[in-house]
């Protein structure tokens, strides 16, 4: 635990010298002009980058799934039966074959690389606050649950990353991100019609159709369930997983309170503002699935897919917010400092399992010959 915070800490403070959207700060030395605060900025991002990296790529057994992973990996080169992507299996098959070994650090270490890149790319350059932005992406846990499900953190890194696009009307470029995506984790796919909608301006009896819409939820959840193992037959017999549903009081409580703070400054941040009015959708969607649709298994994911848009969204409207700004940016970094502490108490959870952190530098890490392998 001490680790995460010092590195949350450390991450953060690194972050505070990034000063995304600069003025030009020119200095003038043996007649060659320099942008000062642009290599100040290359320095500090790549100083950033590496801590993140190397932290997440020193890991072993580290993460609720980690052994299911090192499994999966086996199972593509054996050829055996996977239910993982075809982006995912290619990497995975490249990297074994390369080494001749089954090199399963390095494919974490490859996917840290990605996702943790993505994610800062798309930081630094869409976000109107990326020190805002990045504490909240600390904050909210989001970079140490990439330690799991490493193929669909990937994936979010790439849709966050999609944003762009949307809010460019760039929508071959979307689409052609999301199916990137969807090499990774086939969920990615479904933001493709939710980003369109919530691109589009509604008017008020649009809205309400909507919301009566989200609330048939609440009253046919078998209707729900028949389509949804109509176009997922294969959780027909994993009752328990469909039993455990999405609920998560916590990812409600941050909806709502992103929403009062939306509509607190609705007329000065949203209602003439293209890109915030889509963040608003996306946070009001998720909202919507949270409180309606909890009994689909993977509506968190789903769900994530849209408020993972608070990272743009937050800083925005705490830059527009019309009085009392500082209150209000106290008020977030004390919500996300207590989000945080709230995190790392539950992250020896079984369902989390991020703590304890464990490095190979200290173990001594043996890798199956690939042929070996193969032949087993």
């Amino acid at each position: 635990m001490i680790l995460y915070i010092t590195v949350a800490v450390s991450a953060i403070l690194i972050a505070s010298k990034i000063e995304s959207g600069h003025k030009n700060h020119i200095i003038i030395q043996g007649g060659v002009s320099r942008d000062k605060q642009g290599v100040s900025n290359r320095i500090c991002f790549a100083g950033l980058f590496t801590l993140l990296f190397v932290v997440s790529a020193l890991r072993i057994q580290t993460g609720n799934d980690y052994q299911t992973y090192i499994d999966r990996f086996h199972d593509i080169v054996c050829g055996n039966y996977v239910v993982t992507e075809p982006g995912f299996n290619l990497i995975v098959t490249a990297i074994y074959l390369f080494f001749q070994k089954e090199v399963y650090l390095v494919v974490f270490a490859v996917f840290a690389f990605l996702t943790i890149g993505v994610f800062l790319k798309a930081l630094y350059e869409q976000s109107p606050d990326f020190q805002m932005s990045f504490f909240l992406f600390m904050a909210l846990g989001i970079y140490f649950q990439t330690f799991n499900t490493v193929r669909y953190y990937f994936a979010l890194a790439l849709v966050l990353y999609s944003m762009r696009y949307v809010l460019r009307k760039e929508y071959v470029k979307f689409i052609l991100m999301i199916m990137l995506a969807m090499l990774f984790h086939k969920s990615a796919l479904v933001v493709i019609p939710l980003f369109l909608l919530a691109r589009m301006n509604w008017k008020k009896g649009a809205l309400i159709f909507f919301g009566i819409f989200a609330l048939t939820g609440l009253f046919l959840e078998d209707f729900y369930m028949q389509v949804i193992l109509y176009l997922y037959p294969s959780y027909i017999h994993e009752e328990e997983y469909l039993l455990a549903g999405s609920f998560s009081i916590v990812n409600i409580i941050r909806c709502i309170a992103v929403l009062v703070l939306a509509l607190y400054c609705y007329k000065d941040a949203i209602r003439d503002s293209e890109e915030n009015r889509f963040y608003f959708y996306l946070n009001l969607g998720a909202l919507a699935l949270y409180t309606c649709f909890t009994f689909i298994p993977f509506v968190s994911r789903i769900g994530y897919y849209l408020n993972i848009s608070h990272l743009f969204f937050i800083p925005a409207l705490l830059r527009a917010v019309p009085k009392r700004k500082k209150m209000w940016k106290i008020l977030v970094v004390a919500a996300g400092i207590l989000y945080f502490a709230a995190f790392l108490y539950k992250a020896t959870d079984v369902t989390v399992k991020i703590l304890p952190y464990s490095t190979w530098i200290f173990e001594e890490v043996e890798f199956v010959p690939l042929f070996e392998s193969i032949q087993y």
